[in-house]
């Protein structure tokens, strides 16, 4: 059985006048278990943050037997925004990003187009579940560069995938057996982020025990380090924290 403990949440524009292009959906009973999901519109193009809406609204409504096929639910979504993006010759170039996650008595399923990251507390630590499709990434994995030789290079948040009419989909899909990720107490905290949130996480990925243990206390101390700091993008987070018993 999973209860849903806490969750602690924030979604802000970097610029209100511009509104904020990310989507959302909060820790929803679906079957035995919850879904929960990030998107976010891609740069400036015209017709993104609906992009990101119809990604949202294409998983909020998907049934307990098909979320966990997360290639059938990505074509969907896919099928649903190229449609959008047809409808009207502005938003030809409309995209997002998407990084859902499903959990139920048996595992943990994230889907992932994008740079938006999935979390899960190991310990005292995050520990990174999604792997971003930007220039950045390509690059460590080729072995090209190391991180520390990125730090200066541009293309960090140039994306390699994304939702869009414009591309084949490509994607993440990862399955994740509570056994592995549950701890001693049957505990599991998981995190989504859009990059905008991310960005200021890994510039300095600690925080107390404390504020680690508390979903809330995390989701507010992340964002008064982004207002601190002043946001780079427009931001969001989802920590959701659950007991699994039985």
């Amino acid at each position: 059985m999973i209860n849903l403990l806490s969750c602690g949440f924030f979604s802000c524009p970097k610029n209100h006048d511009k509104g904020n292009q990310d989507s959302y959906i909060l820790p929803s009973a679906v079957g035995n278990g919850f879904v929960f999901a990030v998107a976010d519109g891609v740069g400036s193009y015209l017709g993104a943050r609906e992009a990101a809406d119809v990604a949202t609204s294409v998983v909020r409504t998907v049934g307990a037997l098909q979320i966990t096929d997360i290639q059938k639910t990505l074509s969907m979504v896919k099928d649903k925004v190229d449609a959008m993006a047809e409808s009207r010759q502005d938003w030809v170039n409309a995209a997002t990003t998407l990084s859902y996650c499903y959990i139920d008595e048996q595992a943990l399923y994230v889907g992932h187009v994008g740079d938006t990251r999935v979390y899960i507390k190991k310990g005292n630590k995050l520990h990174l579940v999604t792997k971003d499709h930007t220039q950045h990434q390509e690059l460590l994995d080729d072995g090209i560069y190391t991180k520390r030789e990125l730090l200066d290079l541009p293309g960090k948040s140039t994306l390699t995938a994304a939702i869009s009419r414009n591309i084949a989909l490509r994607f993440q899909s990862i399955r994740l057996p509570l056994s592995e990720i549950v701890d001693e107490n049957g505990l599991l905290t998981i995190y989504i982020m859009s990059d905008g949130a991310h960005h200021f996480w890994e510039k300095r990925p600690r925080f107390s025990i404390e504020t680690l243990m508390k979903s809330p206390r995390f989701a507010a101390s992340l964002l008064r380090r982004i207002e601190r700091n002043g946001p780079i993008d427009d931001h969001t987070l989802i920590a959701a924290s659950f007991l699994i018993t039985g």
